[in-house]
């Protein structure tokens, strides 16, 4: 029996490699391949055929990474006005055009590239899709192949079944928009491997009843980390650090709040150098002294003076609720294997070992929602993107929500049936706009025609 029981762990643990390593290579290429087949609904000059340059959103932090390196500065006015460089996601600062997203990330990005132009010659106006290519292959193919490995570890440790073990992978691997956002600069992917590493070593200390100071630095870096990249995950953070200060809390004082200062030291003193404060641009978007997104610049309004399509705004909140959820932009109608991430909250049982997380995922998944109901003047749902783009630093403690469900009836054969469909479902929404993520998604396309 032992012998067939180490066989079959076997056999399973070379199942994760190859489905991994059909991720890793599947992600690779499309990173390599996605700027040639893009095509723009407007080509040239208002933007060039082939370009790395996918959206407002992407282009908006390039400009920034470009003017850091090339001219020290995080005004944006020299390189905006490049064809293919021009982006609706700024506004005006003291006389000057600035990127409206947080600097933290674009700051980091640059730093990358300037390693690279001096290490290698790469540059991103002469050698665009190159340099591009190098660095999201630095910042969100390779963090996310380590991240797959981790949630395999995770499956692996606390998952009862083979089933359940091999579902979780699959999922991770090929069926949520980790995967499709992997080909642009973007900071969800990034905040969602950031809560991949802080939810690991939480789980080795709360579960598992580790204490080594190193876990408790790691959950306090990442989970401080996922934080500087959406604002909204800072309540994350926060719930990691009170569970830890349960388990230890002198570790907690001595190597969480130190390892989560840093981030947090490094995303505050960059909004203080590129905004003059402490707080990013975005932040006055709405607010009735917004100057930064309305401005008139030599006689042509900005873009936010008049938004179009979906930046004008869902009128009712119970509307925009429901395309969050199960419309256009639904978490379960594009994504419906989370479906099983609802029945495994549902299934919850005190000896669960992963019950703390799947709390802590359904306990942010309702704080999120509530947050962006609560911003009434943005119900824009991320503007153009192909999923519900600020709700996917979520994705990892959905899929971990899955294992309990799982566990529970995966020996049901109607229930494999029912989670290979919704599996295809969600690999179907993953992969369609996987030539351009900035796009709207399948199911809006659909509905409007």
């Amino acid at each position: 029996m032992a012998t067939s029981i180490g066989e079959t762990e076997r056999l399973r643990r070379f199942a994760y490699v190859l489905i991994i390593a059909a991720a890793a290579a599947t992600s690779l290429s499309a990173i390599f391949t996605t700027t040639r087949l893009y095509s723009p609904a407007r080509p040239w000059p208002k933007h060039p055929i082939h370009t790395p340059l996918f959206s407002a959103n992407d282009t908006s932090r390039w400009c920034t990474v470009w003017s850091l390196v090339e001219r020290g500065t995080y005004q944006i006015d020299e390189i905006a006005e490049r064809p293919g460089w021009r982006t609706i996601d700024m506004g005006r600062h003291e006389g000057h055009f600035y990127s409206s997203k947080p600097p933290f990330l674009s700051t980091i990005v640059a730093g990358l590239y300037w390693c690279l132009k001096h290490a290698f010659g790469m540059d991103l106006l002469t050698r665009t899709h190159e340099t591009v290519q190098v660095i999201l292959l630095l910042i969100n193919w390779a963090p996310w192949i380590a991240a797959l490995v981790l949630l395999a570890a995770i499956g692996e440790r606390y998952a009862q079944s083979d089933w359940s073990k091999l579902f979780l992978v699959v999922t991770v691997a090929s069926g949520t928009f980790l995967t499709t956002f992997l080909t642009t600069l973007n900071n969800h992917s990034i905040a969602a491997v950031s809560v991949v590493f802080a939810l690991y070593p939480t789980l080795r200390i709360v579960v598992d009843g580790r204490s080594e100071g190193r876990f408790f630095a790691l959950a306090g870096f990442w989970g401080a980390f996922a934080a500087c990249n959406e604002l909204p995950a800072a309540l994350f953070g926060l719930a990691l650090c009170a569970m830890l200060a349960r388990t230890g809390f002198r570790q907690t004082i001595c190597w969480f709040i130190p390892a989560a200062l840093v981030p947090l030291a490094f995303f505050f003193s960059t909004n203080w150098v590129c905004t003059g404060g402490i707080k990013p641009f975005y932040a006055n978007f709405g607010s009735p002294n917004d100057t930064f997104y309305l401005y008139v610049h030599n006689g042509v309004p900005s873009y936010w003076m008049d938004p179009q399509g979906l930046d004008k705004g869902e009128a009712s909140p119970w509307v925009y609720l429901f395309h969050c959820t199960l419309g256009h932009h639904g978490i379960y109608s594009l994504s419906p294997v989370f479906l099983l991430t609802a029945a495994g909250w549902a299934r919850l049982r005190r000896e669960s070992p992963l019950r703390t997380a799947c709390g802590l995922g359904l306990i942010l998944t309702v704080w999120v929602l509530a947050f962006y109901l609560a911003q009434t003047h943005s119900y824009n749902y991320g503007g153009t993107t192909s999923g519900l783009r600020w709700a996917f630093w979520l994705i990892p403690l959905w899929l971990v929500g899955l294992v309990p469900a799982l566990d529970a009836w995966g020996n049901r054969r109607w229930f494999r049936i029912v989670c290979v469909v919704l599996l295809a479902v969600s690999v179907f929404s993953a992969t369609v706009p996987r030539n351009n993520p900035w796009q709207h998604p399948w199911l809006m396309n659909v509905m409007q025609r």
